[in-house]
């Protein structure tokens, strides 16, 4: 077998298994490990990682906090920090300039109602994740730390996407018959 033939078939391969969802959600867990080992040893807390609820409640009220001259509660990441943790303005970002480059970009039209509904679903998830610490990404950091409730959490918030996925189904299948 020649080196180009070889060198070949392991480019395919390669390609494949780029693709391969367990091997992308590996990837992205052994790049999320390394971040958070990277946080913790800049003096970050153990358990923050990346949170769309906290870091949203951060930048909320860090932004107030340096505008209005307020003395809201941070966490002691962003208390140290001289801007509010950025993370979720960097996700907005990174998904809007991705999906303009891969021509998937596009808005959805529709009545006041969904806006509405679709803003306090917003409220409401952001919220609740606050207040139960709802994060799963940080409830998988407690959970390796071996706290038992962030476990739970896991496993219910598991049974809440899986029931609303087949219920969606259902919706699903009766719009199309």
């Amino acid at each position: 077998m020649s080196i180009q033939i070889l060198t070949g078939l392991i480019k395919e391969r390669l390609s494949v298994l780029a693709r391969h969802p367990a091997f992308l959600g590996l990837l992205i867990g052994l790049l999320a490990a390394f971040s958070q080992a990277l946080l913790i040893s800049a003096g970050g807390p153990e358990a923050y990682g990346f949170c769309v609820a906290c870091h949203t409640r951060d930048l909320v009220n860090g932004m107030s906090n340096i505008v209005a001259d307020t003395s809201l509660a941070l966490a002691p990441i962003s208390k140290n920090a001289i801007l509010p943790v950025m993370s979720v303005v960097g996700v907005l970002i990174g998904a809007f300039v991705a999906s303009r480059f891969n021509k998937e970009h596009k808005i959805k039209r529709a009545d006041t109602r969904t806006y509405i509904i679709y803003f306090l679903s917003g409220v409401l998830v952001l919220n609740l994740a606050m207040i139960f610490g709802g994060c799963p990404y940080r409830a998988a950091l407690r959970t390796g730390y071996g706290d038992i409730t962030a476990l739970l959490f896991i496993v219910t918030m598991a049974i809440g996407v899986i029931t609303g996925t087949l219920l969606m189904l259902k919706r699903a299948e009766k719009e199309e018959v």
